[in-house]
């Protein structure tokens, strides 16, 4: 985990105790459940696992998105190969006669341009 990721998690978790703590401050904990009322420690205890569950949901809702996206995203990636490649297989022949006009050019020039190649042996001293 990288040192940024280790401070922004630490801020997150000071932010939701002040937030927590302020809750409990600024007024007495009481937490209904069906129509028993909860007053007190045992309420504020209720009102942070309350607190809890809504986070992991959070949590578990931020997760599920993004492999939903990142799937979608990979299908359409596939998607969009697959429609280049059939695209290029059927444009192919229209470059048949263009492909064997410039290998015909490369051909012609290569003939011209070929010279002995001078290699060194041991026998070949070279002077500047």
């Amino acid at each position: 985990m990288k040192t940024t990721t280790r401070h922004l998690l630490a801020l997150l978790v000071l932010v939701a105790l002040v937030i927590i703590a302020g809750l409990y401050f600024y007024s007495p904990p009481t937490v209904i459940i069906g129509d028993e009322e909860i007053v007190g420690a045992a309420g504020f205890g209720a009102a942070v696992i309350g607190m809890l569950f809504a986070a992991f949901a959070c949590i578990f809702a931020f997760v599920l998105t993004s492999a939903i996206l990142a799937g979608v995203s990979a299908v359409l990636i596939g998607i969009v190969a697959i429609v280049a490649a059939t695209l290029a297989i059927a444009v192919a022949p229209l470059f048949l006669p263009l492909l064997l006009l410039v290998g015909i050019v490369m051909l012609f020039k290569r003939q011209k341009s070929t010279k002995p190649i001078e290699t060194i042996n041991e026998n070949h001293v070279i002077h500047q």
